[in-house]
């Protein structure tokens, strides 16, 4: 087996619309791969056709080496958009009604996966009591019950504070260590860029980015950033920021600017130093996500 997971052309059409459109990669055995991208991007779409959830429109899945849906689906762990249990029985019986489902699954296992996401103290509770991250790390439990080979995740850190996080992620580092292959989206960089070195990256339906996350970070270096400014002399702020090759928009009393981020933090030494007294200076900061959507944007093909 070459590849753990394969997708050929995977198309999902509802009426005129491509949820998912033409999204082809491969996931080699024990690697673990970030899948990027806005809300309704389609990431979940793409997911559940590898799950064999839904059936795609054009294209196919394959996992563990066979076309999906298929018999290979027994050895893939799947946590795909809100988890949902039972609210009138607790964890443990959750886990226990998913593992007599499934089949093959010890009684010893349960013990396992609760203590592995830390969730012991809470396996007696009923799910209707439990917080959204505690749901969260129960998924994360069912998902390993059967020490799958795959796991496709969808958001697993959602409403997991920084150290749920964290823990989540070194779960994950974990499993991947026992050659695990993992596919987990997100549509927050940041989130895991600690855990990843390959990302896909997927904006309306289409496969826009696919390498290491090194090249799409060393990428992010160029972006230019938006600086809001007020100064004693608006029309000498616009006129120095001309002088050194920008392109000032004036609106009232305040000049917004674009500028390389190479160049970002010097800007304000730049105006001082032409006589310019700045009396405000205001940097719009992107976080990771539209980071990554404007570098996606401006090379938006495979790479």
């Amino acid at each position: 087996m070459d590849h753990a997971i394969v997708a050929h052309s995977l198309t999902k059409r509802y009426g005129r619309i491509a949820a998912v459109d033409d999204v082809s990669f491969e996931i080699a055995p024990g690697e673990i791969v970030g899948f990027l991208g806005p809300n309704g991007a389609g990431k979940t779409t793409t997911l559940r056709m590898l799950a064999g959830l839904i059936r795609p429109s054009l294209g196919s899945g394959e996992v563990l080496g066979r076309r999906v849906p298929g018999p290979s689906l027994r050895e893939v762990g799947t946590m795909i958009e809100e988890p949902s249990f039972y609210p009138y029985m607790t964890g443990r019986d959750n886990l226990r009604h998913t593992a007599l489902l499934h089949g093959g699954v010890p009684p010893a296992r349960i013990d396992e996966v609760l203590a592995f996401v830390k969730m012991e103290a809470a396996a007696e509770k009923r799910v209707r009591a439990y917080s959204q991250g505690m749901r969260q790390r129960l998924a994360l439990a069912r998902s390993l019950l059967w020490r799958p080979k795959v796991l496709l995740l969808d958001e697993p850190a959602n409403g997991l504070d920084p150290v749920g996080i964290a823990e989540i992620r070194e779960n994950l580092r974990t499993v991947a260590r026992a050659g695990v292959t993992v596919l987990v989206s997100s549509h927050i960089l940041a989130e895991i860029e600690k855990l990843v070195d390959r990302i896909l990256a997927i904006e309306q339906g289409r496969l826009v980015f696919d390498g290491p996350l090194s090249r799409l970070l060393a990428r992010a270096e160029a972006l230019t950033l938006r600086y809001t400014l007020r100064a004693s002399d608006v029309a000498a702020l616009t006129q120095a920021l001309t002088g050194l090759g920008l392109t000032p928009e004036r609106t009232g009393e305040t000049v917004e600017v674009e500028v390389g981020s190479e160049r970002a933090d010097a800007l304000v030494s730049e105006l001082v130093h032409a006589g310019v007294r700045v009396t405000e200076a205001h940097r719009a900061v992107d976080d990771l996500e539209d980071a990554y959507l404007r570098l996606v944007q401006a090379d938006a093909r495979p790479a």
